[in-house]
């Protein structure tokens, strides 16, 4: 027997959504998807480093977001980090994802991901108001 206590969730649906994917650069153009159409999400370049995710739909709340970077070998992201913006509500919810070389010239600097570089991310959201 569990011995955790479930209560009834009230809600229009699951109480959490999570959209996830992954992209890969194209130097200074657009990122190309691995499946045509993504579920839920597009992918765009904003400036140097610097990618958009533009969602599907509107929820009631983001929870989290955990982005990773893959390349085909390791060396070709040696030293890179990938970290999140402030996720931003509305018509068309987006959360900006950074992209930095640690070892460019011993300082961080923006970098544009390359077709043998991707983003993987994975975004939880609460999808309705519990009624009190």
């Amino acid at each position: 027997m569990s011995k955790t206590t479930l209560y009834d969730v009230r809600a229009d649906g699951k109480a959490h959504v999570m959209i996830a994917g992954r992209f890969a650069g194209a130097d200074t153009g657009a990122p190309t998807y691995p499946i045509a159409n993504p579920p839920g999400w597009t992918a765009s370049r904003v400036s140097a480093g610097r990618y958009r995710l533009t969602f599907a739909d509107q929820y009631a709340a983001f929870i989290c977001a955990t982005v990773t970077l893959e390349a085909n070998t390791p060396a070709d992201i040696d030293g890179f980090t990938a970290q999140t913006s402030t996720y931003t509500a509305g018509a068309s919810p987006v959360l900006d994802i950074y992209v930095y070389d640690g070892a460019a010239a011993g300082a961080r600097a923006v970098h544009d991901l390359s077709a043998n570089e991707f983003v993987n991310f994975v975004c939880i959201f609460r999808n309705t108001t519990v009624a009190q």
